[in-house]
């Protein structure tokens, strides 16, 4: 049997998958998306094109992205302009079938050649993957990519490989730095606490910092210093409760987004409104920080496949649910490791169906059609924020040729009850993934033969 003939199942699912992202970036809606992200790649592709990566930061405008994705960005600078807005959309479409191809290998390895086609199809056709990749524009499945490879190496136990995979989507985008809070405790026990090679600590360490450092090296950002002057400067720019993300931010405050997204228009509430003795600010991000001890804890225990997989879709998705300054795109890395452990659990399976719609909601509601919110804070990049600034002026003609997708149903996803209700429905998923987090993780291990307990819920230092 051939290569091919042998993995043809897969082969089918990945051209399904291709074939439906094809259709909606290039022929139902080409040259459209969320114009204000795609004019900005645009222009920055065009001006690292024109004066390269030395001059960039202080050449581009609205350069909030670390340089990661700009190697990218610089390729297709190359490209003739009238193409480079269908050129957009590629790398996250190609990241797309990438992340598929590493959940099918992933899933036939570990659970069987089922699993593998499950966890595959799940990722290519649930709508937020193509939401974001084939009408949105944006490139979060590129960071995605290497995340989730990160965490399969990390499995597979090649530790140099998986932190500087995960050093590397760092430098893609900032967000993807939840990945660390799985692989440096992973590897602490494994190197550490269990008394394995600490060289193998020592040589994972220098992985991390040279994938951290080199890239740097041709931007003039200013080195790992000025990274991190971009990552805050980046987090303070939208300081309100919620960013358009349909979480329980959105219900809070005297004018919540669930009341002025549907159209009587308003502003966002600045994250520095009081809560509780304290401010929404601290207290999501003292709730994050609290969410990341508790996964990051219970790795120094036991890791393990099911472990690492499931912590990590803890932190992902508390990413998008706890704290404040989140857009609505920020769940996208839950649906990665996701659709693995939908591939192996029943209720993983139900319960990433019904996160997908949801997600998919709140997607739709900010892609559909232009939004009535307004910055209210001073200071915002990006004219104030998503929404505000659509189908701009656009970056010396360029972005003239980039529309805004017009989506239907966009009022019906932004009423108040809908946002409630989305808002509510992901919180609870959140609650019960922390709940599966502590019955398979936190408590002792469970006494089985393995004929009576098909599914193990963990196996220290196991990849199976």
């Amino acid at each position: 049997m051939t290569a091919l003939a042998k993995h043809s199942r897969f082969i089918a699912i990945l051209s399904a998958g291709l074939l439906l992202r094809v259709l909606l970036a290039f022929v139902v809606f080409p040259k459209q998306g969320f114009s204000t992200d795609m004019q900005l790649f645009a222009g920055w592709a065009t001006t690292l094109a024109r004066v390269g990566p030395g001059a960039f930061y202080a050449t581009a405008s609205g350069a909030d992205y670390p340089p990661g994705y700009m190697y990218v960005l610089w390729l297709l600078g190359n490209a003739p302009a009238s193409a480079l807005p269908l050129l957009l959309k590629v790398p996250a479409i190609v990241a797309d079938l990438g992340i598929a191809a590493v959940l099918y290998w992933a899933g036939r390895r570990w659970l069987g050649e089922r699993a593998g086609l499950a966890a595959a199809a799940l990722y290519l056709f649930i709508p937020v993957t193509w939401y974001d990749s084939a009408l949105w524009g944006q490139v979060d499945a590129v960071g995605a990519l290497l995340l989730i490879a990160s965490l399969v190496l990390l499995i597979e136990r090649h530790s140099e490989a998986a932190i500087a995979l995960a050093v590397l989507a760092i430098l893609v985008k900032p967000q993807e730095a939840i990945g660390l809070v799985i692989v440096l405790p992973v590897l602490v026990r494994r190197h550490l606490i269990l008394g394995g090679s600490r060289w193998r600590l020592l040589t994972s360490a220098l992985a991390g910092a040279a994938t951290l450092a080199l890239p740097l090296v041709p931007f003039d950002i200013g080195g790992v210093a000025g990274l991190l002057r971009l990552f805050q400067s980046d987090a303070d720019r939208y300081s309100v409760l919620t960013a358009n993300a349909f979480n329980i931010w959105a219900l809070v405050g005297s004018t919540p987004l669930a009341q002025i997204i549907g159209g009587s228009g308003g502003s966002w509430t600045p994250d520095s409104l009081a809560v509780g003795g304290t401010t929404a600010f601290i207290l999501g991000a003292s709730a994050l920080a609290g969410v990341g001890l508790v996964v990051a804890g219970g790795l120094l225990v036991r890791d393990g496949r099911v472990p690492i997989l499931l912590g990590f879709a803890v932190v992902a998705f508390a990413f998008y649910a706890v704290p404040t300054r989140v857009h609505e795109r920020y769940l996208f890395l839950f649906f990665t490791v996701g659709a693995l452990l939908a591939a192996e659990f029943v209720a993983a399976s139900a319960g990433y169906l019904i996160v997908g719609l949801l997600n998919a909601v709140n997607l739709h509601a900010i892609l559909g059609a232009p939004l009535s919110v307004g910055a209210g804070v001073a200071g915002f990049g990006r004219g104030g924020g998503p929404g505000v600034i659509r189908g701009g002026a656009g970056f010396s003609g360029l972005g003239a040729q980039i529309a805004s997708i017009r989506l239907p149903f966009a009022d019906l996803a932004r009423s108040e009850m809908v946002v409630a209700l989305v808002a509510l429905g992901q919180t609870a998923a959140l609650v019960a993934l922390m709940v599966a987090w502590c019955v398979l993780v936190i408590r002792p291990r469970p006494i089985a033969r393995a004929a009576k307990a098909p599914y193990v819920a963990w196996r220290p230092s196991s990849t199976s």
